[in-house]
């Protein structure tokens, strides 16, 4: 067999390291078995096994969360993709980009038992499907899952019959360019009125999402040169980690403390951050105050709360762009984070297990 000639499921793998993935989540079973190997024994890449099905959608939901890359995944027919059922929901409500790529039974075996509708099964999550429907077309066939990924910003499945995996298939590297938005800048009537509410602040806090992971340093000079506080969504975990101005989690998940921060502030500056009930507590934390959110996808924005001004646009252009006009304008920083206890208001006191009633964790 020629290098160019390789069976589909060698194929497969090819095209999954052609788009730059190292690193695959999977569980292997009869139907992507040979495919998973030869990604690791064939391509170098590297696949970190689970345990569940479930987990394997997971870390690769978090491995896009945190490095922007579309993550992948795969398993087998069957149980193995019902088994992914609660997950891929994850996926699609959170707006993760993934590919699953999923084995099905063989188009030959109509009675299999493990035979099952499994595009049926994936349009109950919301996610979306590329069949493929034959081994000729399967690296086009799996360009466009990683295109639709990206445009679509949701897990998509990837449908394999394992009857197709052992087919002899002539290689050709298929990686279509995505479709990237331009860096967008804050300008315009609503930047000059957003700049207007952060100046005029006199208790500002700086809130960052998982959409805004990639602007840490540009949200703390900001956050400094404010003298705000600094706090982050459950997804965005960690990010201001050590940082004097950090208060840990806004919302429902915060501190006692921290809460009480946050109930003061009178203006929150929301980048990369939906601003849902959770976050929000309702609207509790945000009721009152001046809300000012900036994402770069617009259906992020308003999607669970209105703000007072969005703006369209990059978390750390805008951050920075923020920063020049205060010192234009030569704003004085607003003081609300040497008000801040000298306690870490980012972690929960410890709890005392001799004080824990029976039936009890504390």
């Amino acid at each position: 067999m020629s290098e160019d000639i390789k069976y589909l499921h060698q194929s497969l793998a090819q095209s999954v390291w052609d788009h730059g993935v190292e690193t695959i989540f999977g569980l292997a079973g009869d139907a992507n078995l040979f495919m998973a190997n030869h990604f690791v024994s064939g391509c170098g890449g590297t696949m970190v096994p689970a345990a569940h099905e479930g987990g394997t959608v997971l870390m690769a939901i978090a491995f896009t969360q945190v490095t922007g890359k579309v993550g992948v995944a795969t398993v087998t027919q069957g149980p193995g993709l019902t088994n992914c059922v609660t997950a891929l929901r994850e996926g699609v409500m959170a707006r993760r980009p993934m590919i699953l790529i999923c084995g099905d039974t063989p188009v030959t075996a109509a009675f299999h038992p493990q035979n099952i509708d499994q595009r049926e099964v994936v349009k109950s999550t919301g996610a979306g499907f590329e069949q493929i429907q034959s081994p000729a077309t399967a690296a086009r066939e799996m360009a466009n899952a990683f295109f639709r990924a990206r445009k679509e910003r949701r897990p998509i499945v990837v449908n394999v019959p394992a009857d197709f995996m052992w087919a002899e298939v002539e290689h050709q590297t298929t990686v279509f360019p995505s479709l990237e938005a331009p860096t967008l800048i804050p300008e315009g009537p609503l930047h000059e009125e957003a700049i207007g509410m952060i100046a005029s602040a006199r208790r500002p806090l700086i809130l960052a999402g998982a959409g805004a992971i990639s602007a840490r340093d540009n949200l703390i000079a900001l956050a400094e040169r404010l003298q705000a506080p600094l706090a982050t969504t459950l997804k965005g975990t960690g990010l201001f980690a050590g940082h004097p101005n950090n208060i840990g989690y806004f919302g429902t998940l915060s501190t006692a403390e921290a809460y009480e921060v946050i109930a003061s502030a009178d203006c929150i500056v929301a980048f990369g951050a939906w601003l849902h009930f959770f976050t929000t507590d309702k609207g509790k934390l945000v009721n009152g105050k001046r809300v000012i959110q900036v994402n770069t996808d617009p259906a992020d924005i308003g999607r669970f709360y209105q703000p007072d001004v969005a703006l369209v646009a990059d978390a750390a252009k805008t951050a920075d762009n923020i920063l020049y006009w205060l010192n234009e304008a030569e704003i004085e920083p607003s003081g609300f984070a040497n008000e801040l206890p000298d306690s870490d208001l980012s972690t929960y006191p410890a709890g005392d297990p001799a004080n824990s009633a029976e039936g009890f964790i504390n």
